[in-house]
């Protein structure tokens, strides 16, 4: 044989074998498959994962085989079999993760995903530095806990990190960077691509640093705490995509100018601190499918730019302070699958642009002022999923073809005009979920059983229409009526409390109030939702107890519980059956014909905020029992029969602003240890038996806030207490010329953001006649100390309180002059003086008052001339009356030479004879309509139900994921 062909035969069969060789996986090593054995063994199933085995569990099991780079999740090299990949996201792993753990064995590891798994709470080892090959390094979601480790900042290969979303049950972040800190984690990581560290607490600034990672295409830093302004470059990396940075409020910052060749598709901005116009080059952006700037402070118009952006998806700009008109340009944006542009102030809003959008899912124009009817061309939404348009002035009747939405589940119209009946072709809209149209003028009769074709009803709310609601026999408990968690039927015109809701066994807030509900609170009642319930209001029916008592409410999660302004009398159990409400945050009994004592529970509850017993027949003593801690900002017990002393544990409520203990029978010296509440805005003890003098103060720092002290009525002796209050920044003035008003704000979290609303409104009655006043400024002032035993003079401090508004010391004995130093009381606008021992002449820097409309001074002793012109023209006789040294208009007595009347140029004006201010506020119930009543003198409770809007007043948490 030639021995030329027997060598290329050789060399054949050797190349032949050497693919083969090649071309066949390796096995993994030996050394790494008993690493992931022991790792394996070091785990347990997650209970989370009902049952589930953990993913490793099928290792080395029968029929897994013995070759590691086969098993689930694990990647190994075809060259060397070495592990290069391993990948359990998911995989039901339960246990922790030690610096001695076999995985940092496998070192030649590139990828490591170990995300959703529960590693219970353990921290990250530094021995993830072994790992110096990996490219890939996911922890995401798995519950690690403590400080990010410094040896991450040695895996200077890493193209992708992500150590999000390890968060407790309540969604706390558990990992933090502080020490390495941003710069010293990233610093090394030049080849990172992408970046996610949302959820982990970093509270710091972000570094400008990040600028120069110029391969970097996501970053996600959400929810991380983090301050300071937000660097400009970054917006401009070359290769950025995906720029989320949602919830962080402390997180300021401005949009750049763009370029044309930006390759940005995401930006995502939500609830932080930004500010500024969104720049017309926003239009260069023509990769961008998500720009959410909601519930921050930008502001100027939308510019038109933006309708440049076709391949938009989504546009969120809700709670902004955007103005002007909505740009038309939206139309020409027809990938638009979601928007949002609630809460702004833009002008002329119209529906108009929306016809073209016939992919849109989502559509949240509530509160931006929209008028008008709903335009036909809406009706081309078909794909609508959500349609919020509640807050706004739309008016006319709701259109049939709202019929042809067959795909909502959201419908948003609460706070409108409109009018006419629900249209027959609501019928047809089966996949509605929760159906908002509170607050209109709808009317007609509306039946329970309609909801029967809404399997998936869960949210109805009806309240304050001119609608009437029967409930048409819906008892049984197989009738498909939904399961409700929300359900408002408040001004309904309903005379009894629906007799499905026996059967209700997940509503959490349920609205009845306004009704004409009456009888007695049926026993079945106590099984309704027992677990759920989160509110019930019950108020202003007229029902007069329950058919069975209990000794404790059934509702053991319940926020607010609302049976006011009712016929309740003296047999009803809920007094020392709410002691078991833990939860409470407002507890409203007022206005009903309850009698017994208060039980001593009740300065036990540690998240009650407001606690309201006014206008009931109780006795006995307020328990001295209200412990550290405590959240209370508002207790009223006013107009009971209540004695003994003001509880001294009070003090312990350092969040108090409101206190009214008024028309009682408490018999007490001053309780001045009140006055080291740090948030005190109210006092009202009138008409008690309250006794004695009120000496002045150590320190020039109590009642630090007090704004409105009423004291009238009562036995007080000694010296106008003013001192206490010529030092309070309440009685400073205020310049703010805005109409905000007094009011008292709660809100608290379940599957809903629920909020309370309280404001404080007044009625002015002149000389028998009433003058309502529905809400009061939060600049207004007033001190009333009339009717006491106080005598000597009328202090020149008085004239400290600038800030002042209405002044009442009348019916005591005090003596001595007017001060002149009441002049410099420039915001006065009433002064009752009368009934006292006052001598000498009507000081002339009265006229310096500007504002003064009520003025009093009848029944002193004062003489000389009454200053004319100017408000004093005004003043009537009986302002003046039993002061028979006085003269000049409006008096009959004229005054002689030597008493020449004063020039009216610089004098002021006034009103008044018997006059009587009666303090009271009006809830806003944004919610859950709980009524809550403070009164100060003779109050008249009025109320008024709102709703907070869908988006963060009247809402469900915000989730988001990544």
């Amino acid at each position: 044989m030639d021995p030329w062909f027997c060598f290329c035969r050789l060399v054949f069969f050797s190349c032949l074998l050497f693919s083969a060789t090649q071309c066949s996986a390796a096995t993994c090593r030996s050394s790494e498959r008993s690493a992931l054995l022991q790792f394996k063994d070091s785990f347990a199933a997650d209970p989370s994962c009902s049952g589930d085995p953990p993913m490793v569990a099928s290792w080395a099991a029968e029929g897994g085989g013995d070759d590691c780079c086969s098993w689930v999740g694990v990647e190994c090299s075809n060259q060397t079999g070495n592990i290069i990949g391993l990948n359990l996201a998911g995989g039901c792993l339960y246990g922790s993760i030690d610096s001695n753990s076999s995985l940092f064995g496998l070192v030649h590891l590139q990828t490591l995903v170990l995300a959703g798994n529960n590693f219970n709470f353990s921290e990250i080892p530094e021995s993830i530095g072994r790992l110096s090959d990996l490219t890939r390094l996911d922890l995401s979601a798995s519950v690690f806990s403590g400080q990010i480790p410094s040896a991450i900042s040695r895996l200077s290969r890493l193209s992708y990190l992500d150590l999000s979303g390890n968060v407790d049950d309540s969604l706390n972040p558990l990992l933090e960077l502080k020490n390495p800190d941003w710069r010293n984690l990233v610093l090394n990581l030049t080849s990172l691509e992408t970046l996610r560290l949302s959820r982990v607490n970093i509270s710091s600034a972000v570094p400008d640093f990040l600028a120069n990672l110029s391969s970097l295409e996501n970053l996600f830093l959400g929810q991380c705490g983090l301050t300071g302004n937000f660097p400009q470059k970054i917006f401009h990396l070359p290769n950025l995509q995906h720029l989320v940075l949602p919830y962080n409020p402390g997180l300021s910052g401005t949009l750049p100018e763009f370029n044309l060749n930006s390759s940005l598709v995401r930006i995502w901005l939500e609830q932080s601190a930004f500010h500024g116009e969104i720049p017309s080059s926003v239009g260069n952006l023509k990769s961008l499918t998500w720009l959410n700037l909601a519930d921050s402070n930008f502001s100027g118009i939308v510019p038109s730019t933006i309708g440049n952006l076709t391949k938009l998806q989504l546009l969120d700009l809700h709670l902004n302070n955007f103005t002007g008109r909505i740009p038309s340009s939206l139309e020409q944006l027809t990938e638009l699958d979601r928007v949002l542009l609630s809460y702004n102030n833009f002008r002329d809003a119209t529906l108009s642009w929306v016809g073209k959008q016939n992919k849109l899912t989502y559509l949240g124009l509530s509160g931006i002022g929209l008028s008008g009817t709903l335009l036909p061309s809406v009706g081309n939404l078909t794909k609508i999923v959500s349609l919020l348009l509640g807050e706004n002035r739309l008016t006319g009747e709701l259109p049939s073809w709202i019929g042809n939405f067959t795909q909502l589940t959201e419908f948003h119209l609460y706070g409108n005009k409109l009018s006419g009946s629900i249209p027959q072709s609501f019928s047809q809209l089966i996949n509605l979920q929760n159906l908002y149209l509170q607050y209109n003028h709808l009317n007609g009769t509306v039946q329970l059983s309609m909801f029967l074709k809404f399997p998936n009803l869960t949210e109805l709310h009806l309240t304050a229409n001119d609608l009437t609601v029967l409930d048409d026999h819906i008892s049984s408990p197989n009738a498909t009526l939904p399961k409700f968690n929300l359900l408002g039927l408040g001004s309904c015109n309903l005379t009894q409390i629906p007799a499905f809701l026996e059967h209700q066994n997940q509503i959490e807030v349920l609205e009845l109030g306004e009704n004409n509900i009456q009888g007695q609170i049926p026993k079945w009642m106590w099984n309704m939702s027992r677990e759920s319930l989160k509110v019930f209001n019950l108020s202003h029916n007229a029902l007069t107890g329950v058919e069975e008592s209990q000794d404790a409410l059934p509702w053991v999660n319940l926020y607010v519980l609302d049976l006011s302004n009712n016929r309740l009398r003296e047999s009803f159990p809920f007094l020392p059956a709410i002691c078991k409400l833990s939860s409470l945050v407002a507890l409203d009994l007022s206005s009903n014909l309850m009698s017994g004592v208060l039980p001593p529970c009740i300065g036990n509850f540690s998240s009650l905020d407001i606690m309201n017993f006014r206008q009931n027949s109780l006795h006995g003593t307020i328990p001295d029992t209200f412990i550290n801690g405590s959240k209370l900002r508002f207790i009223d017990f006013s107009q009971n029969q209540l004695q003994g002393r003001v509880p001294r544990s009070l003090a312990n409520c350092k969040s108090l602003e409101i206190i009214d203990l008024s028309d009682n029978q408490l018999t007490d010296g001053f309780p001045f240890w009140i006055g080291n509440l740090p948030m005190l805005r109210l006092l009202i003890l009138r008409s008690n038996h309250f006794h004695g003098k009120i000496e002045e103060p150590d320190t020039n720092t109590e009642f630090p806030m007090m704004r409105i002290v009423d004291l009238s009525h009562n036995n007080f002796s000694g010296n106008l207490p003013l001192k206490y209050l010529t030092n309070s920044k309440g009685m400073e003035i205020f310049n703010n010329t805005a109409s905000t008003y007094r009011n008292t704000f709660v809100s608290f979290s379940f599957n809903y953001v629920w909020a309370l609303e309280f404001f404080y409104s007044t009625t002015i009655t002149i000389k028998g006649f009433e003058r309502n006043y529905s809400r009061i400024q939060e600049v207004f002032t007033s001190i009333d100390l009339s009717s006491n035993r106080f005598e000597g003079e009328i202090p020149d401090l008085v004239g400290n309180l600038e800030g002042l508004q209405s002044l009442n010391v009348s019916h005591n004995t005090l003596t001595g002059r007017i001060p002149p130093s009441m002049g410099n009381m420039a915001r006065l606008e009433s002064l009752d003086l009368s009934h006292n021992q006052l001598s000498g002449p009507i000081p002339q820097q009265l006229s310096r008052l500007n504002f003064l409309a009520i003025f009093d001074i009848s029944y002193n002793n004062l003489s000389g001339p009454i200053p004319q012109g100017n408000q004093f023209n005004n003043v009537d006789n009986s302002s003046y009356a039993g002061n028979m040294g006085l003269c000049g208009a409006p008096l009959s007595k004229k005054c002689g030479d030597s008493e020449p009347p004063s020039s009216g140029s610089d004098e002021d004006e006034d009103e008044e004879s018997d006059f009587h201010i009666s303090w009271k506020t009006v809830l806003i119930g944004y919610g859950c309509g709980v009524l809550v009543g403070m009164v100060v003198g003779n109050y008249i409770l009025t109320r008024k139900q709102e709703w907070f809007n869908k988006t963060f007043k009247f809402g469900k948490p915000k989730q988001w994921e990544d």
